[in-house]
C-alpha cells in the first residue's frame, strides 16, 4: 500500500492546527509503512503571489501536473488531502483521480458550504445563511473571508466554481473528526456512505507536573472563540481566581490594556513545547470557543497531561468533554458559575485520571493504525 499526502500549509508565522494534524500524520505513517510507502506533497500559504492567484486559484494546472506525475511514477494507491485552498486548488483530486488513486479529503474546516469555514459571523453566532444557496452572497457582503471584501468575493466565486465544475466528486471518501462533525456534514449534503469518522491523534510531549494551580487558555484571541466573554467573567472573580491566556491576534492590544489585572497574564504566542509545558502547570484547561469546531485538539493535548477541560456545550464539545466525569460542560450564561464549581471541586484527581483515559483513546499509535485499517478497507472494497 502506498499513500500520499497532500497539503496546503499556512504562514509559517500562523500555523494552524491542520499543519500539525498532517505533520504528525505524516511521521506516525511513515513510522509504520515506512517512508518509501509514504509520500508527501506539500505547498506553503508563504509562497502566496496575488497577481498569479488570481489565475491559479480556479484550477491549477502547475500541481494538477506534479501530482499526478507522482501518483503515476510512485504507483499510489491513495492520496489523502488535507488542505487545497487556495494554493493546491481541487485540481489535486482530479489529478489523482486520473492517476487511479483513491481520493480522500479530511474535512478539517466547514469552507465547503462557508467562505469562511467555520459556520460563525461575529455578531450573530453560529451562521448558516450560505449552506446550500444557489449563489449565497451573504459571506461576501459580510467579508466572512479573513475580513476583506475583495478576498470574500474571491473565496465565494472560486468556491461557486468548484461546484459548478463538480470538483468535490472526485473525491471517493470524506475523513471527518467527531461523531458531531459526521451527523453535520451528513445534514450538509454529503452522502453518508462517503463519510469516515476518523479522529486525530496526539502524543504527550511534556511530563504531567504535579504544581496544579489556576486556569489557561489557548487559542487565537478573537470574539468567536470566546475570550471576551471569558475575560469579562474573570474581571469579576476574586485575585485567587488565575488565569493564563496564550494566544495572539486582533484582539490583543486592546485586550491586555482593558484586562490589565493582576490575575490575568497574556503570555501572547508561545511555542508548542512551551504552551503544553504551560497546561501540565495549571489546574484546567478553558476552551470557550463558540463554534461548533471540527475537532479539539488543545482539548485533547490537556487531557493526555492529566488536565480536565472546561467547554461551552457547543458542537463537538460533547463528543469530547463527559460533564463532571473529565472535565465540566456548560452553556456560556454559566461560566462563571462553573468557574467557582471548579475551583475546589472535591473529585478533582478522579476527573484528572478520566482525562487521561479519555486522552488514551486519541494516541497516536490507536489513531495510527486504525488509519491504515482504514486504508485497507478501501482498498479491499474498490
Amino acid at each position: 500500500m502506498k499513500i500520499l499526502l497532500v497539503h496546503n500549509k499556512y504562514q509559517s508565522k500562523n500555523i494552524g492546527g491542520e499543519d500539525i494534524v498532517y505533520e504528525n500524520e505524516l511521521v506516525a505513517l511513515r513510522g509504520i509503512l515506512g517512508g518509501g510507502n509514504v509520500f508527501s506533497y506539500e505547498v506553503s500559504n508563504d509562497d502566496i503571489s496575488k497577481l498569479q492567484l488570481l489565475f491559479s486559484i480556479w484550477f491549477s494546472y502547475k500541481h494538477y501536473k506534479k501530482i499526478k506525475a507522482l501518483v503515476l511514477k510512485n504507483n499510489i494507491d491513495i492520496v489523502h488531502v488535507h488542505n487545497f485552498y487556495p494554493l493546491l486548488t481541487p485540481s489535486v483530486f482530479k489529478a489523482a483521480n486520473k492517476g487511479g488513486a483513491i481520493v480522500i479529503h479530511t474535512l478539517h474546516n466547514y469552507r465547503l458550504w462557508c467562505i469562511s469555514g467555520i459556520l460563525y459571523r461575529d455578531g450573530i453566532g453560529i451562521c448558516e445563511q450560505c449552506v446550500n444557496k444557489r449563489f449565497p452572497l451573504s459571506g461576501m457582503i459580510h467579508k466572512c473571508f479573513r475580513k476583506s471584501r475583495l478576498q470574500s468575493i474571491l473565496a465565494q466565486l472560486s468556491f461557486q466554481y468548484y461546484k459548478m465544475t463538480k470538483a468535490f466528486s472526485q473525491v471517493d471518501y470524506f475523513f471527518v473528526l467527531t461523531q458531531f462533525q459526521k451527523n453535520k456534514v451528513k445534514s450538509l449534503g454529503i452522502d453518508h456512505g462517503k463519510i469516515i469518522l476518523k479522529p486525530n491523534g496526539v502524543d504527550g510531549f511534556v511530563k504531567r507536573s504535579q504544581i496544579k494551580g489556576g486556569y489557561i487558555y489557548v487559542g487565537r484571541l478573537e470574539a468567536s472563540k470566546g475570550i471576551l466573554l471569558l475575560l469579562d467573567v474573570w474581571k469579576g472573580l476574586g485575585l485567587e481566581y488565575t488565569l493564563i491566556i496564550i494566544g495572539t491576534g486582533e484582539l490583543e492590544s486592546s485586550l491586555k490594556e482593558k484586562y490589565n489585572q493582576k490575575n490575568i497574564i497574556f503570555k501572547g504566542k508561545c511555542s508548542r513545547e512551551e504552551t503544553l509545558k504551560s497546561i501540565s502547570k495549571s489546574k484546567y484547561l478553558i476552551q470557550t470557543s463558540l463554534l461548533y469546531e471540527t475537532f479539539g485538539l488543545t482539548i485533547i493535548e490537556a487531557m493526555s497531561l492529566g488536565i480536565p477541560v472546561i467547554g461551552f456545550d457547543i458542537g463537538t464539545r460533547k463528543d469530547l468533554i463527559k460533564d463532571g466525569v473529565n472535565g465540566f460542560l456548560c452553556e456560556s450564561n454559566e461560566l462563571r458559575n462553573m468557574i467557582m464549581k471548579s475551583y475546589n471541586h472535591q473529585d478533582y484527581s478522579e476527573l484528572s485520571e478520566n482525562a487521561l483515559l479519555t486522552a488514551k483513546q486519541f494516541q497516536n499509535s490507536l489513531v495510527t493504525l486504525n488509519q491504515i485499517n482504514i486504508y485497507n478497507n478501501i482498498l479491499e472494497k474498490e
